[in-house]
């Protein structure tokens, strides 16, 4: 005989309870706990989706140009300096020809006899190959302090030896921390170039701009700087075939051919935006070529002179730069460690690395001079990327939009991104629109910790091309201000890599972050993220009320038919 239901479903008399009653004890025990498996399982994955969200950074970088690149022996040397440098991919095909494969390096000499810079271009050649003309060695001063960087157009450049890691550590290299590099740069021996240098090297003082009438912008200027700032070289060697050469005068009258080169903040910086608006960046004589020598600069040399003007409110490598984050993690070490290499003062704490503020000076001092100097960028008439847009303003507007995405900063400062661009059925930006402050900030104090004061007033701006520009080619464009090399940088291949290749690196975030439009949490850390969360959330909180309510009036018309 079968036994009777639980006393939840009669009372205590043996009576049943009414069918509308135990439907109401059914649905509300129901819907509590979807309720509760909703809010529970979408409170797990906003905050434990960062690990998701690592795995498809991983994935993605995977997928991207991984390279290896092997030094010579006692790099530092005059000797060192003119042997090549390898590229090779473990199996993977990196060719230095090639310009999303190749990598660039320049190296940075400090005299101390007579407090001067000059620079060389160390040439970097694809394995198994050799140079198309033997690098010269140069003449080093005596007790000259020498630094190197390398720059690479792919995304992730691991650095090797012949040695065991012996020539690593003899030239002082720094490829990252153990288990995450920097991804695109490398450095050897920049702390002590710089230790040496600053204070006493010999550089031209800053001047303003006769078109703006601004400080000139250093490597350091909000106007400059994205989301990975300071990176890369102002590099580029010639092709002949599979080999590769240094971009000097004697080079191009034997070999001619076409000339490769790195994509770069320094590029933007040297060659575009500093002559658009009549600015001189800082220039050494360049070694590479002794019989016909020319002025040029390297990465090192803009970081000295960034250091040297003494910018009340410079842009400094924040948390947020995706070469700094150890597993898509923000790392103050690893983003000490960078900013050591450029020439940046460490952060004490991570509040004085904050990406929230940098994404606010981005937008209230760096968009505000980008768009007081419109006028000087279009009429440049060219740019880094061509694929991009030729229109040098355009180019810039689409760079901040890409870096304010990359950087997450909707996330962190609960702003939608002030730029919007249009594209035309080619791909290139043909207009962009502006939405910024209507004033700037005015202070001269040191960057702080706290965002910017927010003005509610607001200006919109549209920018279209409206006249016609002539494509810059890639082997007959005209010659920037600032050759390397004694190579005009009007053929010089610039790698449609700057944004590409960071919006590759930081797909999981910007992927995240798309529909963010919430300013909770702190600045580095957002309890839940994107409209589908909320709306779920919203769904949870409307069920759990729901069955509380059904469960409360079963109780008492339980209650009730108790009692009568």
């Amino acid at each position: 005989m079968p036994r009777r239901r639980p006393p939840h479903s009669s009372d205590p008399c043996g009576r049943p309870l009414p069918a509308s009653v135990r439907l109401q004890w059914r649905l509300g025990v129901i819907a509590v706990l979807v309720g509760a498996m909703l809010a529970v399982g979408n409170i797990v994955q906003a905050q434990g989706g960062t690990a998701g969200e690592q795995l498809q950074v991983a994935v993605t970088q995977r997928q991207g140009v991984e390279c290896t690149i092997t030094m010579p022996a006692h790099g530092l040397t005059a000797q060192g300096l003119a042997s090549p440098w390898e590229l090779g991919g473990n199996g993977k095909g990196c060719d230095e020809t090639v310009k999303d494969d190749a990598a660039f390096v320049d190296a940075t000499i400090f005299d101390p006899g007579t407090n001067r810079i000059s620079i060389y271009r160390p040439l970097v050649i694809t394995g198994g190959t050799r140079p198309a003309v033997a690098p010269l060695v140069p003449r080093l001063p005596a007790g000259a302090v020498v630094e190197i960087s390398v720059g690479f157009n792919g995304d992730e450049l691991t650095l090797a030896d012949r040695h065991g890691g012996r020539d690593i550590a003899e030239a002082h290299c720094v490829n990252g921390l153990p288990g995450s590099i920097f991804g695109q740069e490398i450095f050897c021996n920049a702390p002590s170039l710089f230790a040496a240098a600053d204070g006493t090297v010999t550089l031209a003082p800053r001047e303003n701009s006769p078109d703006d009438g601004r400080p000139c912008p250093t490597t350091e200027s909000w106007e400059i700087v994205d989301q990975d700032q300071s990176d890369n070289t102002t590099t580029n060697y010639l092709v002949a075939g599979t080999r590769t050469a240094q971009n000097t005068v004697a080079n191009q009258a034997r070999l001619g051919g076409g000339v490769i080169g790195n994509g770069s903040d320094n590029n933007l910086y040297t060659r575009f935006y500093a002559p658009a608006i009549h600015c001189q960046p800082p220039q050494a004589t360049d070694l590479t070529d002794p019989g016909h020598p020319v002025q040029s600069t390297t990465s090192a040399l803009l970081s000295l002179y960034a250091r040297s003007v003494n910018d009340p409110l410079p842009a400094l490598v924040p948390l947020g730069d995706p070469f700094t984050q150890v597993q898509g993690r923000p790392s103050l070490q690893k983003t000490n460690l960078y900013r050591e290499q450029v020439d940046q003062p460490p952060a004490a704490s991570r509040a004085a690395a904050s990406t929230a503020t940098y994404c606010r000076n981005l937008l209230e001092v760096g968009l505000s001079k980008v768009e007081l100097d419109k006028p000087f960028l279009e009429a440049f008439g060219s740019s880094p990327d061509p694929g991009i847009s030729n229109d040098l303003h355009l180019f810039v507007l689409n760079r901040f939009k890409e870096s304010w995405d990359n950087l997450a900063c909707q996330r962190h400062t609960g702003l939608p991104n002030p730029v919007t661009v249009r594209t035309g059925r080619d791909g290139h930006v043909i207009a962009a629109r502006v939405r910024r402050s209507a004033a700037a900030p005015t202070t001269t104090d040191p960057p702080t910790t706290e965002p910017l004061a927010t003005t509610t007033v607001s200006v919109t701006v549209t920018t279209t091309v409206s006249r016609t520009i002539t494509p810059r080619s890639e082997s007959g464009s005209p010659a920037p201000t600032m050759p390397a090399s004694g190579q005009p940088a009007t053929a010089v291949l610039i790698a449609h890599h700057q944004l590409a290749a960071a919006t590759r690196r930081t797909a999981g975030t910007t992927t995240r972050h798309a529909a963010t439009g919430s300013a909770m949490g702190s600045a580095d850390v957002l309890p839940f993220t994107g409209s589908d969360t909320r709306v779920l959330l919203a769904m949870a909180g409307a069920l759990l009320l729901a069955g509380s309510g059904l469960l409360c009036r079963a109780s008492v018309v339980g209650k009730h038919h108790r009692s009568s």
